[in-house]
């Protein structure tokens, strides 16, 4: 299986609309972005504000996930206006495969470039929560609300460490916004 891994720009704004559908689970219901407008503002018009921040991988051709921070302040995991909130999507088919990991991975590189933590709505559901756990988000207590299924949900806050080395900050930019992995 070949991957890359690529910056979401904003003439790619369609990626994003296109991996919110799965980040928000409609494909598991018979509902559209359309019937949901609050989540309109993760996605629309991305990156063309200051702060967003959106890695997507391609898995033979095809456009597996994506994962994407962006400021909101009236977002299912707000915390402040300082802290970006996470959207993580990936298409069922390219499930179980560490695409999450990879793309998680390289966002915190970049956002800890500009943000000192970020946020995740989470779903109450054990192995989400252990999964965001395992990459050092933590549970925030008292934060439980309803996401757009009307599903319980927390949020989940992570903080970020500072690249120490700039050699360390980013390999994606060496390589022209493209990086294999096989």
């Amino acid at each position: 299986m070949n991957q890359e891994l690529y910056f979401l720009r904003s003439t790619e704004q369609y990626i994003a609309k296109e991996l919110l559908y799965y980040a928000a689970n409609l494909d598991q219901s018979d509902k559209s972005l359309d019937d949901f407008p609050k989540l309109k503002q993760y996605q629309e018009h991305f990156g063309s504000y200051a702060g967003d921040i959106g890695v997507y991988i391609l898995s033979d051709a095809k456009i597996a996930g994506g994962a994407w921070v962006r400021l909101l302040s009236n977002g299912y995991a707000y915390v402040n206006n300082d802290t970006p909130e996470l959207t993580l999507s990936i298409k069922p088919d390219f499930k179980g495969k560490g695409i999450d990991t990879t793309l998680l991975q390289q966002l915190f590189i970049e956002t800890s470039k500009l943000y000192s933590q970020m946020s995740v709505s989470v779903r109450d559901i054990p192995s989400e929560l252990k999964f965001y756990e395992a990459l050092g988000f933590i549970k925030c207590e008292n934060t439980e609300h309803q996401n757009v299924l009307g599903v319980t949900s927390f949020i989940m806050l992570k903080k970020l460490e500072k690249p120490k080395e700039e050699k360390e900050i980013n390999h994606l930019e060496e390589a022209c916004f493209r990086r294999s992995y096989s």
